[in-house]
């Protein structure tokens, strides 16, 4: 199963990709998703010096591998090695970005994951709201941070409690 979600962040291409690619590992930053963040692994792709992620959900531990790193064309590709759900047989997204003009970029995340087992209508509705829920936080998230220039309400609410 797939789901997507898109939305317009009133920043430059370079501006958006700086947070979304480059500082890929400080998603914690800027994401309620993630409480902490940190990159690791060996460098596989020449404009970054780790090749996955390691986070820490409400779920746990995440680690998040990079297939693909393309900052010529705006796309990382990733999938998660460990702190799939259950069910999960494979978990991955590819985020990419599209240029709208100097000031405007489009934002599209896409989030799938195969199943172990086989999925009931309900069931299978209910992972994809889930996912794309999450997608969408994660691309509103990204879109305040980057045009507020602080962390979305959420996020600080969590630090809040954190601390």
């Amino acid at each position: 199963m797939n789901v997507k979600a898109e939305l317009i962040i009133e920043k430059s291409i370079a501006e958006v990709w700086e947070i979304m690619g480059n500082q890929f590992a400080d998603v914690h930053k800027w994401s309620s998703n993630f409480k902490e963040s940190k990159p690791g692994g060996p460098q596989k792709f020449e404009d970054i010096n780790y090749s996955l992620r390691e986070t820490i959900t409400d779920r746990g531990i995440t680690i998040q591998v990079l297939e693909t790193f393309d900052p010529k064309n705006f796309s990382l590709k990733y999938h998660i090695t460990e702190g799939m759900p259950e069910i999960a047989k494979s978990a991955y997204a590819t985020w990419s970005l599209e240029a709208i003009s100097s000031e405007k970029t489009l934002v599209a995340l896409d989030f799938g994951m195969e199943s172990k087992i086989s999925l009931n209508e309900e069931m299978k509705s209910k992972i994809e709201n889930g996912l794309k829920s999450s997608a969408i936080q994660i691309a509103e998230e990204l879109k305040y941070y980057l045009e507020n220039g602080k962390p979305h309400p959420a996020k600080t609410k969590q630090l809040a409690t954190k601390n």
